[in-house]
């Protein structure tokens, strides 16, 4: 019972521990993941609590819309769940286009390892939740996407020994197959991704938190004049 209890607390310890070491590009941390079996899950759940972040980042369209708490959590959970899937699919794409490299060091059997990587690498995307920031939320959000591609980028460089310029062909290939998965999905599918966000969290999600300030200042301007 003891040990059942120190390991429940060790983990968001160990959670930490890996996220700090990865946007800090420690060699060590990313070693780790792609070897040991029991710092697999806890990449995984990094890249869910990254979307997770992401999602609190946009929870001003939620709290505008009086959504449920339930539905607030859905919401969470479902947005956390699609960067565990785009780290699925950017890791798959990354050992698609390996062999292409002509160098050793990935395979199939590296697939936990790599997919722990990339996982691994949305680390700065836990500062999402800032995106709500008005003005350079946009901006924020693409330094995040690109401090993560680095990292997945670097990662695969010293956790498999390769050379710069297949570990950047094999990690800038997977993020961008999984850039255009997300984007082909998402035309593909528009009405039943939109009728399953509407289900999970009550409301289309269509407008940005900008777009929900500037209206308001523009509702208040307005009502200033009258």
């Amino acid at each position: 019972m003891h040990a059942f209890m120190a390991e429940i607390f060790q983990f968001p310890l160990l959670l930490i521990e890996l996220a700090t070491g990865a946007m800090g590009f420690s060699s060590s941390t990313f070693s780790k993941v792609a070897t040991s079996p029991a710092t697999h899950a806890a990449a995984l759940i990094i890249a869910f609590l990254a979307g997770m972040s992401e999602m609190l980042g946009q929870s001003v369209i939620l709290v505008v819309n009086r959504v449920a708490l339930y539905r607030f959590i859905a919401s969470l959970f479902f947005t956390g769940a699609t960067y565990v899937l785009t780290a699925l699919i950017w890791a798959g794409a990354a050992l698609a286009v390996a062999p292409f490299t002509q160098v050793e060091g990935l395979s199939l059997a590296d697939a936990a390892g790599v997919i722990s990587i990339v996982s691994l690498a949305f680390a700065p995307r836990l500062f999402g939740v800032f995106s709500i920031a008005p003005y350079f939320g946009v901006a924020l959000g693409n330094f995040l996407e690109a401090w993560a591609m680095t990292l997945a980028i670097y990662g695969l460089m010293v956790a498999y020994d390769l050379p710069l310029g297949a570990a950047a062909f094999c990690g800038t290939a997977g993020w961008v197959v999984s850039y255009f998965s997300r984007s082909f999905f998402g035309h593909a599918m528009a009405k039943p991704l939109s009728k399953l966000r509407i289900l999970v969290s009550g409301t289309p999600l269509d407008r940005t938190p900008q777009q929900i300030i500037d209206d308001f200042m523009h509702d208040l301007h307005q009502e200033k004049k009258s």
